[in-house]
């Protein structure tokens, strides 16, 4: 590395400042007054004109091509803090290199979209639009400024696929580009992150900068690294350092790796052998099966944790008597008797996790993916071992931690993309300073989207989905189907399969060949059944003759926490111009009204609901409605938490290193 590159590879952002009381309100104010550059009438406008200038390169030789390539980006990277006034030129160069090594004649509207986030901007783009592509066309720019971009993507499989297949694109731009996945050893990882875009995970990408920042060549002040490099005597040790820094980072799938995953704590942890405490684990698990809800012990739905009432402390100190170790200490049993509690009334197998190989695998609720390696925290992890009977893991001390919210924070240069952003415009300007663009369809959507059907019992709503496609299975429509959780899906699966219905489960079970289900996911005749966001970022193309039954039929089998993967589960039908329909059958024994809803006025709307009261049922679809609003307030409530917390070690962290 030059002594320029060494610098910029430890240099990180400041957060930007997240405002409070009245403050708050102007900076909120502040984001409806747009730059000119940053209307969605100008982006439009300028997306045309660069259309309109492709056909001058198209009719050129490919030398030709890489000759004004080359120039373009000897421009680019003699004004690296100007990307956004990309010259037009160069990106219909761009888009004509597309074009040309993939086929790709990129439209309009995904011009607009990698304009945008060349300018900072978090792009709102319909399911189908042509993500992929306006990302790599705004990944090349930044590219070109001789400083490293990183893509991240929802997965392993995406960030390996979009590298591969752009490949021959970057390279007619002159850019390298990698891959990082989670099964590469440290030398591969150097050698990708060496790549001028490289594309990756959330989770790799920080878990990267946390090793890297535990390593000698720590993440300090780059202005005393690099003096201490130019007269350090010895000469440098080898890089240990994986990563070139963080510089750019381009956001696929935004809502979900910027808003539900933010406070998620990214931690590395080493494991350290505690027989004591695994016995004392086992032996909690064992008390707390005699504990009786209401007896022992009370639910507190809203904060998902257990309270222990006066017969509880009784029993736990009764069983104290006969036991040593640990559970002599009487906060500690205490302790580990709530845990094991929280574990059987709130962590269900094949909802918040599976069992794989007699270990616990920890699901993603919003995605319905499995996140192997990650664990609970504070012996959670190892009360749901013992509930399930599967050997308990060692207790892990935790070396290092960041939260993704913080982690993006500290990148120069953060945009993104995503098929749902508008209901959360306000937090992303908050937080990250991204202003959410609204990218118009490429063809007017044909999507029919129909009131939801709302059922008394859970009985009733699976009813109502096996009679809805019973009758559109018969007329060979393609059905996707989405569920809540993985017993949900198999539950579904039972019920379709008795009815002579036959049917593709994809969970955090049945997992492998997602991207192949999900993409044939709108064949003649096909049913899918998937958790939620399970193939979020492949296609559903249309088979033969599909569009003349209707289209994709996409069925929710309940609302969500937030509404934006019901409206990210509904895009999957209706892509570029496609016809399609979408509808939602939800009970009053779901999830959401469980927790929301007083049990007095639930059992009120099913005896409504039972006697075809009039008006129930709209009554029903508001409150279930206003129920998924208070969900996403909580959700929001936790996140400012976290922002809170994290400008607390900050504020910390700067005052010792001063001292």
């Amino acid at each position: 590395m030059t002594p320029s590159q060494t610098y910029r590879s430890t240099l990180l952002a400041n957060p930007p400042r997240v405002y409070q009381g009245i403050d708050a309100w102007m900076h909120g104010w502040a984001r409806r007054f747009r730059p000119k550059k940053e209307r969605v009438s100008e982006l439009e406008s300028e997306a045309k004109r660069i259309h309109g200038l492709v056909d001058r390169y198209g009719n050129g030789s490919l030398e030709q091509l890489q000759r004004e390539l080359r120039d373009f980006r000897e421009e680019i990277r003699s004004r690296p803090g100007e990307v956004g006034d990309v010259p037009e030129p160069a990106m219909a160069a761009i888009v004509d290199a597309a074009h040309r090594r993939l086929g790709l004649l990129a439209h309009p509207v995904q011009i607009m979209a990698a304009l945008a986030m060349l300018r900072g901007g978090l792009v709102e783009v319909a399911t189908g639009e042509g993500k992929t592509l306006a990302i790599a066309l705004a990944a090349v720019v930044r590219a070109w400024t001789d400083r490293p971009c990183h893509v991240v993507t929802a997965n392993d499989y995406l960030a390996e696929r979009d590298a591969k297949y752009l490949v021959r694109f970057f390279e007619l731009c002159g850019v390298t580009v990698g891959h990082v996945v989670g099964k590469m050893s440290p030398a591969e990882r150097q050698e990708m992150y060496c790549g001028a875009v490289v594309y990756t995970t959330a989770k790799e990408l920080a878990a990267d900068f946390l090793r890297d920042d535990l390593t000698e060549e720590a993440f300090g002040h780059p202005g005393r690294r690099l003096i201490r490099q130019i007269y350090q005597s010895r000469p440098a040790k080898q890089r240990r350092r994986v990563l070139r820094g963080l510089h750019s980072v381009i956001v696929d799938e935004a809502d979900n790796g910027l808003i539900d995953e933010a406070v998620t704590p990214l931690i590395i942890s080493q494991s350290k052998a505690n027989l004591p405490l695994e016995e004392a684990t086992l032996q909690a698990v064992a008390l707390s099966r005699d504990f009786r809800l209401g007896t022992h012990y009370e639910r507190l739905e809203k904060q998902r944790t257990v309270k222990l009432r006066d017969e509880g402390y009784h029993a736990i100190e009764n069983s104290a008597e006969s036991m040593s170790g640990i559970w002599q200490g009487r906060t500690r049993r205490v302790e580990l008797v709530l845990k094991a509690l929280e574990a059987r009334e709130f962590f269900h197998r094949d909802k918040q996790y599976v069992v794989e190989d007699k270990k616990i695998v920890i699901v993603d609720e919003s995605t319905g993916r499995r996140m192997p390696g990650r664990s609970w925290r504070q012996g959670l992890h190892q009360a749901v071992e013992a509930k399930e009977g599967v050997p308990i893991t060692s207790p892990a001390v935790t070396i290092a931690s960041i939260s993704f919210q913080r982690f993006f924070r500290q990148f120069q240069a953060i945009s993104g993309a995503t098929g749902t952003a508008w209901e959360a415009a306000g937090e992303f300007w908050r937080i990250y300073g991204m202003r959410v663009i609204r990218i118009p369809l490429h063809l007017p959507c044909q999507r029919r989207e129909l009131p939801p059907r709302i059922h008394a019992t859970r009985d009733e709503k699976w009813a109502g989905v096996l009679v809805e496609c019973q009758e559109r299975h018969q007329k060979q429509q393609p059905i996707l189907v989405g569920t809540r959780s993985v017993a949900d899906s198999e539950e579904l699966a039972g019920r379709l399969r008795s009815a002579g219905l036959p049917c593709q489960v994809l969970n955090a079970v049945r997992h492998r060949d997602e991207a192949g289900i999900i993409a044939g996911a709108g064949r003649k005749g096909r049913i899918t059944i998937a958790t939620n966001m399970a193939g979020r970022g492949t296609d559903i193309r249309l088979g033969e003759d599909v569009q003349e039954l209707g289209g994709l039929c996409v069925i929710a089998t309940e609302f969500h926490d937030s509404g934006r993967v019901d409206r990210q589960l509904y895009g999957r039908s209706g892509r570029q111009g496609d016809p399609g329909v979408a509808m939602t059958f939800a009970s009053l024994e779901d999830e959401l009204p469980e927790k929301y809803l007083q049990s007095w006025l639930r059992n009120g709307l099913k005896n409504g609901l039972r006697k075809r009261l009039p008006g129930v049922r709209a009554l029903a679809r508001v409150l279930l409605y206003r129920c998924q609003k208070r969900s996403e307030k909580e959700a929001f409530k936790r996140r400012e938490n976290v922002l809170k917390e994290d400008e607390r070690k900050a504020k910390s962290l700067g005052f010792a290193k001063k001292s």
